[in-house]
């Protein structure tokens, strides 16, 4: 009897899993789909920082047809210095060089 080696089965499942992101449109705000094989998908509004910030946590290594500087905001002017960040709202910024280690802070008074 022949199994496959779990390793093979996890490399593969993370070449082939896509994160999507959608732009806000008149009809719906900017929304997410995640699709991996064996089933597993997700979906739903990126409707705050917080949404945002969990989804690229969790999937954000798949993220294919939008790049990272495009990703929605939620509010507030662009900070001065966006070096490293990734999107903000009024009181925060997403901050982080690597998606594991993504990071909400908040905003540098002026």
């Amino acid at each position: 009897m022949r199994t496959e080696d779990p390793r093979h089965e996890a490399l593969e499942e993370r070449l082939s899993a896509t994160l999507h992101i959608y732009p806000a449109t008149e009809a719906m705000p900017w929304h997410y789909h995640f699709d991996c094989p064996h089933g597993h998908g997700e979906s739903g509004t990126l409707d705050s920082l917080d949404a945002l910030a969990d989804v690229l946590r969790r999937w954000g290594r798949h993220l294919v047809d939008l790049p990272w500087t495009v990703l929605p905001t939620f509010g507030g002017a662009a900070p001065a210095r966006t070096d490293g960040v990734w999107s903000w709202d009024d009181s925060r910024v997403l901050v982080g060089s690597e998606v594991h280690a993504l990071t909400l802070c908040p905003r540098e008074s002026t």
